[in-house]
């Protein structure tokens, strides 16, 4: 069944891309106006050694978008209206070959369609530049983003493996994303902050609904914040703080007279990425970040991850890229407790190494092959140490309508002119 998922959703995507015509450059897309896009990944990866078992596993996403910006309808304002649907599938390496904590593919999910995003946002203007987001959200869209290491496909590159972890079924973030709300805006130039509140329980509890809106006072929200700068010389630095307002099981409840539930399920990341210099054609360009969370609740505790990317390596190649990234996710000593009781030889960490190069073939398709090494995986120190290779394709397309005017804009008065 996963197989024939996989076809269909692949046929599916080649024909949403011949629908949609000739690749729209975001250079040209109108400020106002309605984008459709559609996205098609498959990644072909395989456990060459080590971990569960040796085999290969074929996993694919299928994205379609819709954004709709409509003009005029407010004076220095903008009302932006987005929705996407995803199906997601195929097989699973990492719960099928290799056990890892961190995960070797950001895009494995059991097989199922999501309702993905479908929220408003007010975007209020002004020198503040002031937006709210409301409606089915997707977390890591604003909080804990990438820039440097969303090249690699170590899923750890994209959220926090210690953040990632956390909830009774993950935070609000891929493929299973939940009702929520962010504002954000502008202190200074280049310094952003943003607040958001989220299911603390996403979905039903499973991972393969296509939507669910049962929302329980006793699931609690998600409460989360962030501060980032990002200027000329530095990609973004940011520092972000999380709590849980539900109490949660304690990863020894039953094993301590301590109560099974407790608050507390918390914690916070920092993130430093900076160009760090130009050799000929090539940029390159690094990131460090590192997260805690409440060692409880959660079994990574700390984690720490690296990245370095060579943009435009070649001069012949200016859209392509290679990186290597670093991927540590510490266990706390309660987590190692539980499993030396279970019987299991718990290691301290589990360390994931990649080495990745992207390279756009033309303006609609990229390959992006890659090796990566997984030591002690699952931190679990009777498994042997994993090889994997893989090979990725992407497919995207995006078309834009610019928006005709229905009515024309208001005049703006002489006391508004004199106060911009």
């Amino acid at each position: 069944m996963k197989r024939i998922g996989s076809v269909n959703s692949l046929a599916l995507s080649l024909i949403a891309l011949a629908a949609i015509g000739r690749v729209a450059r975001a250079d040209d897309a109108a400020k106002t106006g309605l984008s459709v896009s559609v996205g098609y990944t498959g990644d072909l990866r395989r456990n060459t050694t080590g971990g569960i078992a040796v085999g290969t596993a074929y996993s694919d996403m299928l994205d379609l978008g819709a954004t709709w910006v409509p003009a005029n309808l407010f004076s220095n304002a903008n009302l932006t209206f987005n929705f996407s649907v995803m199906h997601v599938g195929g097989d699973d390496i990492s719960d099928a070959f290799i056990g890892d904590l961190n995960g070797v593919n950001n895009i494995e999910a059991p097989d199922a369609w999501h309702l993905y995003e479908l929220w408003s946002e007010f975007d209020f203007g002004g020198h503040g530049n002031t937006s709210l987001r409301l409606g089915l959200l997707d977390l890591n869209a604003d909080f804990d983003t990438p820039v440097t290491s969303s090249l690699f496909v170590g899923p750890a590159h994209g959220i926090g493996t210690e953040l990632g972890q956390t909830g009774g079924n993950g935070p609000a973030i891929f493929p299973v994303t939940g009702i929520g709300i962010r504002l954000a805006g502008q202190w200074l130039p280049g310094l952003r902050w943003r607040v958001g509140a989220f299911e603390g329980t996403p979905g039903d509890g499973g991972d393969d609904s296509f939507a669910a809106f049962d929302v329980h006072r006793d699931e609690g929200s998600l409460l989360i914040g962030e501060l980032e700068y990002a200027g000329d010389r530095v990609n973004k630095i940011s520092l972000g703080l999380w709590s849980y307002t539900a109490d949660f099981d304690r990863l020894d409840a039953g094993q301590t007279t301590a109560a099974v539930q407790q608050p507390g399920n918390g914690g916070a990341y920092a993130l430093v990425d900076l160009p760090l210099a130009e050799l000929g054609p090539a940029r390159i360009d690094g990131s460090l970040r590192l997260g805690v969370a409440d060692a409880r609740f959660n079994a990574v505790d700390e984690y720490i991850g690296a990245t370095v990317v060579v943009s435009h390596p070649f001069e012949s190649r200016p859209d392509d890229a290679v990186g290597f990234a670093v991927a540590y996710g510490h266990t706390g000593d309660l987590y190692r407790a539980v499993q030396n009781i279970a019987g299991i030889a718990a290691a301290s960490a589990e360390t994931s190494f990649e080495l990745t190069y992207r390279s756009p073939l033309t303006g609609w398709l990229a390959l992006v092959p890659s090796v990566q090494f997984v030591r002690n995986p699952g931190a679990d120190l009777s498994m042997n140490d994993a090889w994997v290779v893989g090979l990725r394709f992407e497919l995207a397309r995006e078309k834009s309508w610019p928006m005709v005017a229905q009515r024309a804009a208001e005049p703006v008065s002489s006391v508004a002119r004199a106060g911009e």
